[in-house]
């Protein structure tokens, strides 16, 4: 005799119950690992016995930013969520470590719309993640904007993309190759053959520590419980939904999912020449992006490692591949200077770059959210509306993802966003 033929009762003082007519009923619910026996309670109106059952409503695994995104709009739904983070610190998640990039450049509409519902949420942040504590929350958004550049080789791939983000509605400027320098003086276009840019009132980047900080708040303000503990099985959360929000450790608790960790290393630099007014830019032709910080510059190398045993950033790489980038393509690169550097992780679903989101088809009550592959931290809005549609409503609302279903990286589907810098 099996759980499932025992009655399961919520309607008594909202909590979670299973109806009990023998002491058989009782042996079986106690020899299902999920459950915990907290009492045994009588109705006396209609003479049945229960058992009242010890039972988070939602347990969210990993509160980095999908994690608390999700928190958030789960407890403005009135649902009650107790995150799980194994190092508060977040000294080694993914978006601390990040470059803070906010875009709708895209290929897959999809991220397009998820681009733009982040974008929307940003500018409204000062309301909606406003408390008592944190009276002014901000994530700091510095908006110089988002270039994208293209060499022949991914030059048609990309008018491709631009139809989808004219569906989008995704307001993205097309520039010839040949016109760039027009606009950015400061490029050397050779080799460049088309780019992509938005204005710099729509794209950017942000502080990610503060973004974080005012998504947590909120989701605290609003009932949310963070705890700090480690959680290495699926079998150990005893809650009505569960959402893995693992990032670069998924596989740890779903090991069918494939996503790795793929180590990045961004480098400090400084130059004489100080262009503070210069986008976000990444350069598809070597793979390399940067962006102004303060009075130096951020750079991020195209070399990534997957499954690396540290954090060590790959010093080598400066000379061998970002500076000789950056000098060919700005030329008052040439007398950069490394001043420092770091490496992060990308939560990178190797099936093909795509997030993996949407409710797991072997269990019945777990939910996924990962695989971002660079992309969580200017997503994180966009899932964690989503995700909390499809667990209150049953179906997706503000924007279709369905095509990011778990489904599609077990079936191996390919759908590759090949904008991965």
């Amino acid at each position: 005799m099996g759980t499932n033929n025992i009655n399961h009762i919520n309607c008594i003082d909202n909590q979670s119950y299973f109806k009990v007519q023998t002491c058989q009923d009782i042996e079986c619910l106690l020899n299902d690992s999920i459950f915990t026996l907290v009492q045994l309670c009588t109705n006396s109106k209609y003479k049945l016995n229960y058992i009242k059952l010890d039972m988070d409503d939602v347990v969210v695994i990993g509160g980095g930013i999908i994690g608390a995104a999700t928190a958030y709009f789960l407890s403005k739904e009135g649902r009650k969520v107790k995150v799980i983070e194994r190092d508060p610190t977040y000294k080694n998640a993914s978006f601390p470590l990040s470059l803070g990039g906010f875009r709708r450049q895209f290929f897959q509409k999809e991220n397009i719309l998820l681009g733009k519902f982040a974008r929307d949420f940003i500018y409204q942040i000062p309301e909606l993640l406003k408390t008592d504590k944190n009276p002014n929350p901000t994530a700091s958004m510095v908006p110089n904007g988002y270039l994208l550049m293209f060499g022949s080789e991914h030059a048609e791939e990309q008018y491709r993309a631009l139809e989808n983000h004219k569906a989008c509605d995704a307001g993205t400027k097309n520039i010839k190759g040949t016109e760039l320098s027009k606009i950015f003086p400061y490029i050397n276009n050779e080799g460049i053959e088309t780019a992509t840019f938005t204005d710099n009132k729509s794209e950017g980047w942000i502080d990610p520590f503060m973004f974080h900080s005012a998504l947590k708040s909120k989701a605290i303000d609003l009932g949310a419980e963070f705890i700090k503990g480690e959680v290495k099985s699926i079998s150990e959360i005893k809650a009505k939904t569960i959402i893995s929000a693992a990032g670069c450790w998924t596989k740890e608790l779903l090991d069918d999912i494939p996503v790795v960790p793929q180590k990045h290393t961004v480098f400090r630099v400084k130059c004489p020449k100080h262009i503070p007014e210069m986008p976000l830019t990444g350069d598809l032709t070597t793979g390399v992006y940067w962006r102004p910080e303060g009075k130096e510059y951020l750079a991020g190398s195209p070399h990534s490692v997957f499954d690396a045993k540290d954090l060590e950033p790959a010093w080598n790489d400066f000379e061998e591949l970002v500076w000789p980038a950056l000098a060919k393509r700005i030329p008052a690169f040439e007398e950069l200077k490394l001043t420092g550097g770091w490496a992060g992780y990308y939560d990178c679903n190797k099936l093909d770059n795509n997030a993996v989101v949407g409710k797991h088809p072997k269990y019945e009550n777990v939910y996924l959210a990962s695989g971002f592959t660079g992309r969580g931290l200017m997503q994180a809005p966009g899932i964690g509306r989503a995700l909390t549609e499809l667990i209150t409503t049953g179906s997706y609302q503000t924007i279709d993802i369905s095509d990011f279903a778990v489904e599609r990286v077990l079936g191996k589907s390919a759908r590759p966003e090949p904008y991965v810098l």
